[in-house]
């Protein structure tokens, strides 16, 4: 196109191809994560509709989908599986407005950085046990036989094994035709982006013709023809579904962190994940007035979009409005599709989205912390209602962000080398007479941290004449605990006729080295403030030291 063409233009083509091809896969699967959680296969398409429509003005990321995806739907379902089906749509409304809700305080109080207090291993053992329980809750759809709902799903397995005269060859037959076409439609690249809709495309025909006994998606739920009226959400079923609620808003938007970092904007640059955050609030909100699920952030559909050549926002906006249309104009037609063949779709998306081999070998071979907490998130899945399993991965993260942190807490010996370089040393147990020591802190300072820290501060007991200079550069919010071990270890050291050097410290820490009397205990004189040149402090305390063992010598 010519220079003068406005970008929009320029972008269009491909926004459009992107958009169709999103659009495309989203139908399968938000009629199949529909199934998973448990509801009606129409509110998955309002959702994949107006969700990734409304959201593309309206968070950080341009490329970002906003559906519903996989992982919510099952914590969807663990929360909607003890209410009566009449209640259902009324229940999954509010939910969505209560998610909503929680999103957009989430970003706007700037929740976006305690995300990262989740672990990477707690992420991968929650993301493995969803991808499980997608699995085993398709299994009755796939093989044609009724499962009985159990609150521990993976029993279903048992009760499939024991009872196998139950399985309906037909069903199954079609269920593994569906997933062999979607393997070999995926290995033709001019296929690939039909590789989940044709299939089904193709089993619904002959099922039709051949196998009348299959059960389709009309058998459980009408598919109408056109888009939803508005809905008033039932405020007062809101109180009871307020934890569930805020579970579901932490899922979406840990999803939704994950897929921001790894797809950067066009210019590298990490989106605002606090707008995403908002973004994806107001979405939810607004799209609970019209019939919607709860929606988040997908890694797999966002790296489709991408990998489909979206350049702006509008890949997303017309992803939604052909998926709207298509209900307009085709909606009854989705009643003719195969469940077994929606159920082979779930478990192949299950299965890849639990193989993640390198990951979990990673996490077990190189932390130990992280490889209980992944095996504890993972189990949790299988025996608590997901919605809840997500708090228990919460805590498991911050238990491990805590032990680390006060095992890696330290102090180690810096030992000069020439030319203003140093060597790490593990400390010394006790100081040595008329000696300099330097030694500096390492790792995380904070009340939990501060026993191992100063254990590792080398005994004052039975040396004289010794100095101690003890680095404390990027020190700033110490708190008052990080004071009194400063000032007991300053007269602990004086008791036996040795000093205390303090160096490298922040302006901010030396205000609270004075207000709390510690610097009257180490000396004022002792005290070096840091300049912006790293080292220099360290290097004037050094040559006070010196001259400090030298007199004491």
């Amino acid at each position: 196109m010519p220079a003068g063409t406005p970008q929009w233009r320029r972008s269009l083509p491909a926004d459009l191809a992107a958009g169709a091809t999103t659009a495309l896969v989203g139908i399968p699967q938000g009629m199949g994560f529909a199934l998973v959680a448990g509801i009606d296969p129409i509110y998955g398409l309002y959702t994949a509709a107006f969700a990734t429509a409304f959201a593309a003005f309206l968070t950080g990321s341009s490329y970002l989908k906003v559906m519903l995806s996989n992982v919510l739907a099952v914590s969807l379902f663990s929360v909607l599986a003890p209410v009566p089906q009449a209640d259902v749509p009324a229940t999954l409304f509010v939910l969505t407005l209560l998610v909503g809700l929680f999103q957009l305080g989430f970003g706007l109080v700037r929740a976006g950085s305690l995300t990262r207090f989740i672990s990477n291993a707690v992420l991968t053992g929650f993301i493995v046990g969803a991808a499980l329980l997608i699995i085993v809750g398709q299994l009755g759809n796939l093989t044609g036989y009724d499962l009985p709902r159990n609150p521990v799903q993976i029993l279903a397995v048992v009760d499939l094994l024991t009872h196998t005269e139950g399985v309906q060859p037909e069903a199954l037959g079609i269920g593994l035709l569906t997933i062999g076409l979607v393997v070999a439609f995926r290995r033709v690249p001019r296929l690939r982006p039909v590789a989940l809709l044709l299939p089904l495309i193709i089993a619904a025909p002959l099922v039709q013709a051949a196998l009348p006994e299959v059960a389709l998606v009309g058998d459980i739920s009408a598919v109408p023809a056109g888009l939803p009226l508005p809905v008033i959400p039932d405020i007062a079923l809101a109180p009871g579904l307020l934890v569930p609620a805020l579970a579901l808003a932490i899922i979406g938007l840990v999803m939704a962190v994950g897929v921001t970092e790894a797809i950067p904007e066009r210019d590298g640059t990490i989106a605002d994940v606090n707008r995403d955050f908002s973004g994806q609030g107001v979405t939810n909100i607004v799209c609970s007035f019209l019939q919607c699920a709860p929606s988040a952030g997908s890694l797999a559909a966002t790296a489709l979009n991408v990998g489909a050549g979206a350049e702006t926002r509008a890949a997303n906006l017309i992803s939604g409005a052909i998926v709207g249309a298509i209900i307009i104009v085709a909606g009854p037609l989705a009643e003719q599709i195969p469940l077994p063949a929606l159920a082979g779709i779930l478990i192949l998306i299950g299965a890849e989205l639990m193989y993640r081999p390198r990951e979990i070998t990673c996490i077990c071979r190189y932390s130990r912390p992280g490889r209980w907490a992944m095996l504890a998130t993972f189990v949790s899945t299988q025996v608590l209602p997901l919605q809840y399993s997500i708090y228990v991965g919460v805590f498991l993260s911050l238990g491990i962000y805590l032990v680390t942190s006060t095992r890696e807490a330290s102090v180690v010996r810096l030992v000069p080398v020439g030319e203003g370089m140093f060597r790490e040393e593990p400390p010394p147990g006790r100081l040595t007479a008329g000696r300099l020591t330097v030694l500096s802190v390492s790792g995380s300072v904070y009340f939990a941290t501060l026993r191992a820290i100063e254990r590792s501060l080398p005994s004052p007991e039975g040396v004289e004449g010794a100095v101690v200079v003890l680095a404390l550069r990027g020190r700033v919010e110490a708190g008052s605990g990080l004071f009194r071990m400063l000032e007991r270890y300053a007269r602990q050291v004086g008791a036996h006729g040795s000093r205390l050097v303090l160096a490298e410290v922040d302006p901010k820490l030396l205000a609270g080295l004075e207000e709390t009397g510690t610097a009257a205990a180490v000396g004022r004189e002792n005290v070096f403030v840091a300049t912006p040149v790293i080292g220099e402090s360290l290097r004037e305390a050094i040559r006070a030291g010196e001259a400090l063992a030298r007199e004491r010598g």
